[in-house]
């Protein structure tokens, strides 16, 4: 199974965060994960703003240290995003959610609002 770790999902994997669940943290570590570019550009966007202590650059190193494949945003994705009902106004939850519905992955995340889309979806 290949899985598309939402940000904070990625963010408390590295930091081994106890809100992170023990079957979530199995599930993780037995299967493929892959982690967005637009999550790297979120980190970016949180850091630049004082938001999160975590650089870009140090958060898409450990993805890949930790055997994570990066998913490059596509065309098709964004274009994905405008048939997604209007659930969430969070334009990087919107492509990750567009992403796993197109690449056929299983996402993974906490958020509240990505049970509501037509998405494979673990809770985390």
């Amino acid at each position: 199974m290949r899985l598309l770790l939402d940000t904070q999902v990625m963010l408390w994997w590295l930091l081994d965060d106890s809100r992170l669940k023990p079957e979530t943290r199995e599930l993780i570590a037995s299967n493929h994960c892959l982690v967005s570019v637009a999550s790297i550009w979120e980190v970016a966007i949180k850091h630049r703003l004082g938001k999160l202590p975590v650089a870009p650059s140090h958060f898409r190193d450990h993805c890949l240290q930790s055997g994570a494949t990066l998913l490059p945003v596509l065309d098709s994705h964004a274009i994905e995003t405008s048939a997604l009902p209007a659930i969430h106004d969070d334009p990087f939850d919107r492509l990750l959610i567009a992403q796993a519905r197109m690449e056929g992955l299983m996402a993974v995340s906490a958020d509240r609002h990505w049970p509501r889309y037509d998405v494979t979806l673990h809770r985390a």
